[in-house]
């Protein structure tokens, strides 16, 4: 996930753009690029926009769409390439010799590394750039916690099309006041998971245990919950960090978990997408995971299913939930000479029209405010729009800290889920072999 940028684009000027096409666009913010890409130029070189989408995808389909709509408006053509895997690696090769697009689309996952390749700028004057017949600026249409999710220390990395998030994952249809009366604490889900067992014979919730980091979406969660954003950070940074109260408690956590035998039958052997297909089929009630189940899992779902998805609870009662927001959006490369048209183009893709159908044409949670989420995602998109403590996926660790978190973390996790290590050799371990990659 996210942060690091260029000078290209600081804030220092204020300029009109797009003046020679019908539709009204205001920059009220400023930077290098863009004042020195005059309106006149800006409706004859055409955009270059790179997609991290396969061709035929939702997402393609639908971007091509805005793509189509703003040549028909402006005049100005866009040429796209849809790229999909390895695109963040041809972005900042190609950024890097002088190339590539003048637009990309990616996560902001990426975003730290896009600022160390000088792919990523201070991209202020863009969301300050009114949408055509709307009267607001880009940042005026999106929540505060998406906003912060998108920000590091150089200001906003990425305007966002769609955010992510991960949560509990039940069927409403079986669990039918799990969504309206749901547990107020992590012992009250693990209570009322195992009256389920308890009644039904049946392991309640479902965990591909061959995807290490959907392993660690538990501890990741009781984590956030005992000592909150950071903490999980703070353990790739320092080997007294694992010392912390909270980490002790979350781990002690996930042991009770682990203990009480809740895991569908060889969960750390099932492999992806086995375990959370069963879930769709209703072999099991609950998925701890993405806002993407129900997508991926919609083929596989039985006819009954009704997903939902809901707020990770707290471990303390009465303590909200610290929520995790993730984001797809697109980039602008700093050294390219139509800052203006891009902000043009940006701010005509986040019209609420299209946004809207982020929701229907791709099952994704709209970036917008205003732009209702597909049901199954309602209520986690609500957490979204009203929490004040956000964090991202993993703290970002998977980015900012990827030796320690795929040699060190990942696998310590995997041992610990899967029941080979207490809370006692899990936190010891970890807190040994952080010091040795440390010290090198």
């Amino acid at each position: 996930m996210p942060q690091h940028p260029t000078a290209a684009l600081s804030r220092r000027s204020l300029l009109m753009a797009g003046g020679a096409v019908a539709t009204t666009f205001l920059l009220a913010g400023c930077g290098t690029n863009l004042q020195s890409t005059s309106a006149g130029s800006a409706s004859k070189a055409p955009l270059v926009y790179w997609g991290k989408w396969a061709a035929g995808t939702p997402q393609a389909k639908l971007f091509n769409s805005i793509i189509k709509d703003y040549a028909a408006k402006t005049g100005q053509k866009v040429t796209v390439q849809w790229i999909g895997n390895g695109e963040e690696t041809q972005v900042k090769n190609a950024i890097a010799t002088g190339s590539g697009p003048d637009i990309y689309d990616s996560s902001i996952d990426h975003t730290a590394e896009f600022r160390a390749a000088g792919a990523l700028g201070d991209m202020s004057a863009i969301f300050d750039t009114e949408i055509p017949g709307e009267g607001k600026t880009i940042k005026q249409v999106l929540p505060k916690s998406v906003l912060k999710a998108i920000s590091d220390k150089k200001g906003y990395g990425f305007v966002p099309h769609s955010v992510f998030s991960e949560g509990l994952w039940y069927d409403a249809a079986v669990d039918t006041d799990f969504g309206t009366n749901p547990p107020a604490t992590f012992d009250d889900f693990l209570d009322h998971a195992k009256q389920s067992k308890a009644s039904t014979g049946k392991q309640p919730i479902a965990l591909d245990g061959t995807v290490n980091s959907y392993n660690a979406f538990w501890i990741f969660q009781l984590m956030l919950a005992t000592g909150g954003p950071g903490t999980l950070a703070s353990l790739s940074t320092s080997a007294s960090a694992w010392d912390k109260p909270a980490v002790r408690k979350a781990a002690e956590e996930l042991q009770k978990l682990v203990a009480d035998d809740l895991f569908q039958k060889d969960y750390m052997a099932t492999k992806y997408p086995d375990a959370q297909n069963a879930w769709a089929r209703g072999e099991q009630l609950y998925n701890l995971n993405g806002t993407w189940l129900a997508s991926e899992t919609a083929s596989s779902r039985s006819s009954t299913q009704k997903p939902k998805v809901m707020a990770f609870p707290p471990v303390t009662a009465g303590k909200p939930s610290v929520v995790t927001v993730g984001a797809l959006g697109w980039a602008a490369n700093p050294n390219s000479k139509k800052q203006a048209q891009i902000a043009q183009f940006l701010a005509f893709a986040m019209q609420k029209k299209y946004g809207d159908r982020i929701a229907t044409d791709a099952d994704n949670i709209p970036a917008r405010a205003d732009s209702p989420a597909p049901a199954a995602l309602a209520g986690l998109k609500k957490s979204i729009g009203s929490t004040t403590t956000i964090s991202l996926d993993f703290d970002g660790v998977a980015t900012t800290a990827a030796q320690w978190w795929n040699d060190v973390f990942l696998p310590l996790d995997d041992k610990f889920i899967g029941g080979s290590l207490n809370v006692d050799q899990f936190l010891a371990q970890g807190k040994a072999q952080t010091a040795a990659l440390l010290s090198k």
